[in-house]
């Protein structure tokens, strides 16, 4: 009224002129991206490290597929063939993130940091995999709770 913008309308020429993602906030991501998409375009040892990890996963979860996790455990600490798949799979994974990160990569393998992270692998696939999780779950609830009754 009289040359006056009303608030509705005010509002929507402020809407016009911001975006969601401020253009600061872009450029710092894109930043931060560039360095990674570069590497995973030009390191073959990463790509390598991508790959292996991705087949070693596969055959693993082909090979415990429908198990239940006692005997995805047992499995675990008899069968050589799956624990290699296992070392495998966390060994390129923990390659590939060294490289992605920029840092150097040792060729020797190997060490109780190597032992923890393929353990932390393997528990992990137990407790977060769809199909073992919840009765892995409840597994070491019952074990916690037998433990801490004393009895």
């Amino acid at each position: 009224m009289f040359g006056r913008k009303s608030r509705a309308e005010m509002l929507k020429e402020q809407a016009k002129g911001t975006s969601l993602v401020p253009s600061a906030a872009l450029a710092a991501a894109y930043a931060g991206a560039r360095p990674v998409a570069e590497r995973l375009l030009y390191d073959d040892d990463l790509r390598d490290n991508i790959r292996v990890f991705i087949e070693s996963a596969r055959n693993i979860l082909d090979e415990l597929n429908g198990e239940d996790p006692t005997e995805i455990v047992g499995r675990l600490w008899d069968d050589d063939k799956l624990r290699k798949q296992v070392e495998a799979a966390a060994g390129a994974a923990q390659e590939g993130t060294k490289r992605v990160r920029g840092q150097r990569v040792k060729e020797s393998r190997g060490g109780r940091g190597f032992l923890f992270l393929i353990l932390a692998a393997a528990l992990g696939f137990l407790f977060l995999s769809p199909r073992t999780g919840p009765s892995a779950r409840n597994f070491a609830r019952q074990a916690y709770e037998s433990i801490t009754s004393g009895g």
